[in-house]
């Protein structure tokens, strides 16, 4: 079910980032009723289908996307993550943009092995 829950979710968020980016951002609200769960059976779980979900993804942003999808789905059950936006310089030229997701210990979309410099996060 939690892969069902991460497809439609993530072409939900795909629909909902065409919005201004300020007004998708206030949606990803932290409250203080949200736990922090060591649970890591969940987390995987959610982790996984998260992935398995974003193979289906036909765009170019996938690390926004599934970083979003997967901090609605972690929002569902009350479990508190901080998603990342970073920045690093390709060939030194190139800027690329990264987006990541962590609830605890745990990297939900995975960060990547490159060095990202983090420039925001909620």
């Amino acid at each position: 079910m939690l892969f069902f829950e991460a497809v439609f979710l993530l072409f939900f968020s795909k629909a909902f980032l065409l919005l201004p980016f300020r007004y998708c951002i206030k949606r990803l609200h932290t409250s203080e009723k949200m736990n922090i769960i060591t649970d890591f059976v969940l987390l995987s779980k959610i982790r996984d289908a998260v992935s398995r979900a974003n193979k289906l993804a036909f765009w170019k942003n996938r690390c926004l996307v599934g970083s979003f999808c997967a901090r609605l789905m972690l929002q569902r059950r009350n479990i508190d993550s901080v998603m990342y936006l970073g920045l690093q310089f390709k060939n030194g030229k190139e800027l690329v943009a990264h987006a990541w997701l962590k609830s605890g210990d745990i990297y939900i979309t995975p960060k990547g092995r490159n060095n990202y410099k983090e420039i925001f996060s909620i």
